[in-house]
Parts: structure tokens; sequence; C-alpha cells
């Protein structure tokens, strides 16, 4: 494992243990600012639960997903699979 793979596995624990931690130690019980809080809590804590399976490739997936690019590799097993077929 990578110093990278390593820091983003271990911001993932960090998120994992610290959201719950937040949500218990939010003031108040009521539905308001308490019930903000949880849901923030859960998806901190549903993130780093993905960050510590996955470490540094979730970075990488999310960073392909957003570029103009993401089809490329789509597009040239297409083009790959039309040349085999004329040819055969």
């Amino acid at each position: 494992m990578t110093r990278r793979d390593f820091r983003w596995r271990a911001l993932g624990a960090v998120l994992f243990v610290g959201g719950p931690c937040l949500a218990l130690l939010t003031p108040g019980r009521a539905a308001g600012p308490h019930g903000l809080v949880t849901v923030l809590c859960l998806v901190a804590t549903l993130l780093g639960l993905v960050l510590l399976i996955r470490g540094r490739k979730v970075a990488l997936a999310l960073r392909v997903e957003n570029s103009p690019h993401r089809m490329l590799p789509a597009m040239l097993h297409e083009r790959r699979l039309k040349r085999r077929r004329r040819r055969g």
C-alpha cells in the first residue's frame, strides 16, 4: 500500500469513526438541528466506509467520471469490435 493510498484510507477511517461520534455528541434531541446533523453524519460515515475499503481508487473513479473523456475507452472498444467483424 502506498503512502497516498494509506492517507485516503486513513481519511476514511476518521470519517467512519467520527461520523457516529459527532452524531452522538450533538446536543438536543429535537427533530430540527439534531436531525440535520445526524443525516450529515450518516453521509460522512458512508463516505468513510467507501474510502476505507477502496482507498485512492474512489478519487480516481470520481475524476474519471467527471472527465469529458469518460466514454473514450468504450468508444475505442467498439471500434476494435467493428474492425474485427469486418475482417472476419
